[in-house]
């Protein structure tokens, strides 16, 4: 008698977040026609998430957290590469972290 064990596959079905990046573009490119001092935190994150290299890196955690090490962060960004139209974008946050009092966020 042929008795195999029984094996049952179930369909996983992956879900992936909406792409946002289009989104994150439009808000940067407004929020960078207003005045520094209008720019504020919240664009400063934004640029930092759609700049990090992953998790674990100093831009990664300023996006997520809001808590800057200011040197670390501007260490990354003298690495980062872009596209020339988002050098402005590299730009303004290295301005944000240069003129945030003592780097605390």
């Amino acid at each position: 008698m042929n008795s195999s064990p029984s094996t049952t596959t179930t369909p996983s079905t992956q879900i992936s977040a909406p792409d946002q990046s289009e989104k994150a573009t439009q808000i940067i490119k407004l929020a960078l026609l207003l005045e520094p001092e209008a720019q504020g935190i919240a664009v400063a994150r934004i640029i930092a998430a759609t700049l990090h290299d992953g998790p674990g890196t100093a831009l990664e955690r300023f996006a997520a957290t809001g808590n800057l090490d200011a040197e670390s962060v501007l260490d990354e960004l003298n690495d980062v590469r872009v596209p020339f139209e988002q050098e402005a974008w590299v730009d303004a946050l290295a301005r944000h972290i240069l003129f945030t009092k003592g780097g605390q966020s």
